[in-house]
């Protein structure tokens, strides 16, 4: 049928031409086709481009060297063979000009995608003639859709550049595939390098936008980039990489990276291709490995993927003129990229003591969620990473992009402890607190198995087989079941430990076994049979919230709530190495990479380790801005996915950072949550108290510390200084008080631990530091089951009743007689200190728990601040309301006090800011802005000039106190001439952007109505005094 509509069409086509044509020669013709219409064409094409009955019996004669070439090709081969040899084998055609027409061949054929013929032209270096010029030879071949210098040239058939690259069909004619991808990559760096200009292609008359602002942009870019640069910009990595490797072409590859980057990245960026250059770096540090003598180049496309990934999936990339203005600004000058680029800037924003911090450069990328992110995972084939939330959703993004593939799935009716990626990347699995599993598909997040139901209580861990045929699940309904995904039925009976809890399952490498964590024990498990193996692994005295096989299938690795990490032996079931204590608090996550050769680590002290499985020494830390829930190896072993309490998914490269990142122990800062924080009565230094353990002193004048940071070993939940300021109090978390000698750092003495009702050991557990007071004699502790607990030094605890949810705030009043608490039932009561007599409450009027409670100065009032996001004053004489509600917060507060004269209110709160309000009117004085986390306490200076703030950014902030401000004076009259948003950038008043800020550095940036930063960090300032910016950033930068 398919040889008969073949006669037809040649037959009518020919007619049309009045070539005449024989049954004999159409029957040849026909039998020459087979079933490809592919050849019937091109026959024409050929026959019609020259002298027909010539070209014709040039068809009917050619043989297409029957041995070589396959039965199926051969008739096709041939007359290829014929169209080039009329084309390339004339001999009219002088050498250079058959030279031009193969060049343009073997272009159309190697290119990526189709070029117009001004794209070839301008990525050839040749003027359009001349490549029209060679064209038109090859028309039987190649298809130009119409006669314009800007239509496309495309290859007529697929086969036709199979033909061509197989040197066995083509013979004479074959284009030598790695010769002339290596041209062309040559090619696109030289046409990148010719370009006019270097530098603000696109003529961007200001700095203060973001691109799509600028009016007329696409008509911009369509006009200053051509095809062909974009080509070249898109593609000289694939063809560096199917191209040989010669030194001449690294030295190009180096002259790119040192002098064309930031160009190139502005091409890609204004035609919305940003995302392609990392994969584009990736590829070319790919083609230099195994090439010798080239440490320099290989270091600068190091640099580079950092430089290119931070810009591709940051907000900076919203406006390209940053690149220059805010990427090159804020790029360590130690760094390859910083010095090849930055002698050509002038007067960038200066940032002040960029030089001093302790900048976190594996820090590639940071993803807000918005909730806290309690698990991640990494498909095996490295196309996806997911993550779960506690508010039950599950969220999938492309690694290359850093773009949500799909709508976040709302995936459990409570917070997913779990997610894990079958071995084949197509299935997520999730695991959650409403005691469900669920099974999902990759790519599209529609459902596709489950909820799997069973376990009676949250299920807290999930991991697929090797081979993706069943799933294991723990429980803290202390089973483990297997679940075949053929048909996502649990196979026999639950297995059953006997200590409680199943926290965590891993499968073996070969799927032999299942080990199973518990509250301090791991049980090894055959998956078949149901049967525990061996004895239990003994060592761990807490919870173990994660387990990891090493390739070798030998060894498990566990990571605990005591703070170790331990390695077993498989086989015989001892310990093998550690346990290791490099952790300050509770590990919660363990992962192997893929060839074996590092262990990651994350924890509850905000940090992630990397470890050395040769030498179990911890090779380098990463400080994030509160507990790391997850952490987990992408395929290739360069980077880390992270997810943290903070809300926030993280990206870190691991490949090639210095072997010593890690944070200085002599650096002054705090490594953790800081939960509190207190001034001296005399005014001359304040401390805090974090989560890293440590009591630090400071000198308010230098801000630096006075002595060695006290420690203990645990977190520190409250401190406060005696009246005389010679002592200084702290309450851990372990419900001990220690007082210490300000004047020399040593331990007084002690009290407690207070007897209370304990609380949950679930390591997401929130901690209310505002619930532990101590006034020199007392100690208060109130707990979870609403009670409350007092203790001094020299009898046993009182307990007092009122509450009925756990109480999150005490404080006691100036004279001691009463005191405060604050409840998550809402309420607030006020006690008599003596006697423990309730003597006023519950008062009601939050909506929400009240998370921190204070009495003014005189003890008249009490202030207390609710997760309803409103402040709210009572009489303490007769426990009234007193005024209405003060409104401003967009999210709970976490701390309020008076200020010494009892005329302002400062409040700390976790929307990041610091408020302070008018006692009298309510009405907000000022909000300060500069925290990147929580604000977790505030406290005034005694003479109510400054006020301290402690964040879960892990920084402490001094702020000057305002001056009482006239009723008549607006509010805006206090406010900063620049502020900084939540993806980084700093406006001005106009909203003009003015700035971009990495992500490392925003919470160590010292904003304006900032007397002091302290941080581990250390600290930056901004200077615009003589930044050309705006409409000046066209100045900004001298290109080479």
């Amino acid at each position: 049928m398919v040889k008969a509509d073949i006669a037809t069409y040649l037959r009518a086509e020919l007619a049309l031409m009045s070539i005449p044509l024989t049954a004999e020669q159409l029957e040849d013709l026909v039998k020459r086709a087979g079933v490809l219409f592919i050849y019937a064409a091109t026959v024409l094409r050929y026959i019609t481009d020259g002298d027909p009955l010539e070209r014709l019996d040039i068809v009917l004669q050619a043989s297409s060297t029957e041995q070589e070439a396959s039965i199926k090709t051969r008739e096709i081969d041939g007359l290829y063979e014929a169209v080039l040899t009329s084309a390339l084998g004339s001999l009219r055609l002088e050498r250079s000009e058959k030279q031009r027409m193969e060049l343009v061949l073997h272009t159309v054929v190697c290119a990526q995608e189709p070029l117009t013929v001004d794209a070839l032209a301008g990525l050839l270096g040749l003027n359009t003639f001349k490549v029209v010029a060679a064209l038109k030879p090859l028309w039987s071949v190649l298809h130009v859709s119409g006669r314009d210098d800007s239509d496309l040239v495309n290859i007529l058939h697929a086969s036709f550049p199979e033909y061509m690259l197989d040197p066995t069909r083509s013979g004479q004619f074959t284009c030598k595939a790695e010769l002339q991808h290596g041209k062309l990559a040559d090619l696109c760096f030289r046409r990148i390098r010719r370009n006019i200009p270097q530098f603000n292609i696109c003529n961007l008359g200001s700095s203060y936008r973001f691109d799509t602002d600028v009016p007329q942009i696409d008509e911009k870019v369509k006009q200053m980039i051509p095809i062909d640069l974009l080509y070249a910009c898109q593609y000289w990595a694939v063809h560096l990489c199917l191209g040989g490797k010669t030194d001449e072409r690294a030295m190009e590859l180096h002259e790119f990276l040192a002098k064309r980057l930031l160009l190139w990245m502005e091409v890609l960026n204004l035609t919305k291709r940003i995302e392609r250059s990392i994969r584009l770096v990736e590829q070319a540090m790919s083609w230099l490995q195994g090439m010798e003598g080239l440490k320099n180049t290989i270091e600068l496309a190091q640099d580079a993927r950092r430089f290119t990934t931070m810009f591709a999936t940051s907000p900076i990339s919203r406006s390209t003129p940053h690149l220059y203005v805010s990427m090159l600004a804020s790029w360590p000058n130690c760094q390859p990229v910083a010095r090849h680029y930055s002698r050509q800037a002038n007067d960038l924003v200066q940032i002040n003591g960029l030089e001093g911090t302790q900048r976190q450069l594996g820090l590639l990328s940071l993803i807000p969620v918005g909730v806290e992110v309690y698990c991640v995972a990494y498909s095996p084939n490295g196309r996806l990473f997911v993550a779960g939330t506690i508010d039950g959703r599950v969220l999938i993004w492309d690694p290359v992009t850093i773009r949500i593939t799909v709508d976040p799935i709302n995936a459990h009716f409570d917070a997913v402890h779990s997610v894990a990626i079958s071995p084949d990347g197509t299935r997520i699995c999730s695991s959650s607190q409403d005691e469900t599993v669920c099974i999902w598909d990759a790519l599209s997040g529609q459902p596709v198995a489950g909820p799997l139901a069973g376990h009676t209580s949250w299920v807290m861990s999930v991991d697929y087989s090797p081979d993706g045929l069943w799933l294991a699940s723990g429980s803290d309904d202390g089973t483990l079941r297997i679940w075949s995904t053929q048909n996502w039925e649990m196979q026999g009976d639950p297995l059953e430990g006997p200590n409680g809890t199943v926290n965590s399952v891993a499968f073996s490498p070969d799927g032999s076994i299942i080990a199973a964590g518990s509250m301090s024990t791991i049980h090894l498990w055959d998956p078949f049979s149901g049967k525990i193996i061996g004895e239990q692994l003994k060592g761990h005295t807490n919870y173990i919230w994660s387990l990891a096989f090493l390739p070798d299938g030998k060894h498990l690795i566990s990571g605990s709530k005591d703070r170790t990490i331990c390695i077993w032996d498989v086989h015989s079931g001892q310990l093998a190495f550690g346990p290791f204590r490099e952790h300050i608090h509770g590990i919660s996550q363990v992962a192997v990479s893929p060839d074996g050769h590092f262990l990651v680590s994350a924890a509850e002290d905000d940090t992630i380790r990397i470890w050395n499985t040769k030498t179990w020494q911890s090779r380098m830390l990463f400080q994030n801005t509160g507990t790391v829930n997850s952490v987990t190896f992408s395929p290739d072993g360069l980077r880390l996915i992270s997810g943290s309490v903070d809300g926030n998914v993280r990206i870190w490269e691991v490949q090639e950072l210095p072997d010593e990142q890690v944070v200085d122990s002599q650096l002054e800062g705090h490594g953790g949550w800081i939960r509190t924080v207190a001034f001296s009565p005399c005014g001359t230094y304040f401390i805090s108290g974090s989560d890293d353990m440590t009591i630090r002193i400071w000198d308010l004048q230098t801000k630096r510390l006075r002595r060695s940071p006290l420690r203990r070993n645990h977190r520190i939940l409250k401190v406060g200084v005696s009246g005389d300021s010679t002592r200084i109090f702290s309450v851990s978390e372990d419900k001990m008080v220690h007082v210490w000698s300000e004047q020399t750092g040593e331990l007084e003495y002690t009290i407690g631990p207070i007897e209370t009702d304990g609380a949950h050991a679930f390591r997401y557990q929130e901690l209310w530091p505002a619930a532990f007071l101590f006034d020199g004699k007392r100690v208060i502790c109130g707990s979870k089951s609403g009670k409350i607990y007092m203790q001094d030094d020299h009898g046993p605890s009182l307990s007092f009743t009122g509450h009925n949810e756990q109480v999150h705030s005490i404080a006691f009043s100036p004279n001691g007689r009463l005191f405060a608490s604050g409840s998550a039932d809402g309420s607030l009561m006020i006690w008599d200190a003596s006697t423990g007599d309730r003597l006023f409450g519950p008062l009601t009027g939050h909506s929400d728990c009240v998370n921190s409670v204070a009495f003014s100065p005189d003890g008249t009032l009490v202030v207390s601040g609710s997760g309803d996001e409103t402040i709210r004053l009572w009489s303490s004489l007769t426990g009234a309301p007193i005024g209405n509600p003060f409104e401003g917060h967009t999210s709970q507060i976490r701390s309020v006090t008076f200020s010494p004269d009892g005329s302002q209110l400062v409040s700390g709160s976790q929307d990041r800011t610091v408020r302070v309000w008018d006692v009298t009117s309510g009405e907000l004085i000022v909000a300060f802005e500069g925290h990147t986390d929580f604000v977790l306490s505030v406290a005034f200076s005694l003479d109510g000039t400054q006020i301290a703030s402690g964040s879960a950014d892990t920084t402490i902030r001094l702020w000057n106190a305002p001056v009482q401000r006239p009723t008549s004076a607006p509010i805006n009259t206090l406010a900063p001439s620049w502020s900084m948003d939540k993806d980084g950038w700093v406006h001005d008043t106009q909203d003009c952007l003015l700035l971009w800020v990495p992500p490392d550095l925003r919470s160590v940036l010292l904003v304006q109505q900032n007397t002091g930063l302290i941080s581990r960090q250390g600290c930056i300032e901004l200077d615009f005094s003589s930044a050309r910016i705006g409409d000046r950033w066209e100045t900004c930068y001298r290109p080479l």
